[in-house]
């Protein structure tokens, strides 16, 4: 007999991944299935954000103030033109990916900044308690008169100057 040969031991030692294989499967199963659900958040997360992108856009082109411009040469967005164009632009980009938009906005002159959060729908975790919505935010602003030193000289809006609108 060879010394370190153990005979009938190779047996005793075989196993088999067999039994491995559909726990490995459903990892990555689960894996995949998470890859997914954040895919689709961080799309809707892109699309609230291009959504209040051009509202704020199209608030500091349609919102101006004719009355502050013509009395005293300011150029000024009126709030509640503002807000209007802000739900009339987030309404005709309404998207069947968010859900429950809540929006708020703040006019400071010709600036004007909105934020926005919504919920998105998971692909997979609609199967897992908890997990069936993500909720994203997203935050622009806009300065109406376009050339670069009004927008460098424009103050910045706080969060605690945004003002919830109904649209």
């Amino acid at each position: 007999m060879r010394v370190g040969h153990r005979s009938g031991c190779r047996d005793a030692e075989r196993g088999s991944v067999l039994a491995l294989v559909p726990a490995a499967f459903l990892v990555l199963i689960i894996l995949g299935a998470l890859a997914v659900d954040s895919a689709a958040a961080y799309l809707g997360q892109r699309r609230l954000t291009d959504t209040i992108a051009a509202a704020a856009n199209d608030a500091a082109s349609a919102a101006l103030s004719n009355q502050n411009f013509y009395r005293g040469g300011k150029v000024q967005l009126d709030p509640a033109v503002a807000a209007e164009v802000v739900c009339q632009s987030i309404n005709a980009q309404a998207s069947r990916q968010l859900n429950d938009v809540r929006v708020s906005m703040a006019v400071d002159g010709a600036a004007i900044r909105v934020h926005a959060s919504a919920t998105v729908d998971a692909v997979f975790g609609r199967s897992l308690p908890g997990m069936a919505r993500r909720r994203v935010q997203a935050d622009t602003a806009a300065v109406a008169g376009g050339s670069e030193a009004a927008i460098n000289d424009t103050p910045a809006i706080a969060t605690s100057d945004l003002r919830p609108i109904t649209c």
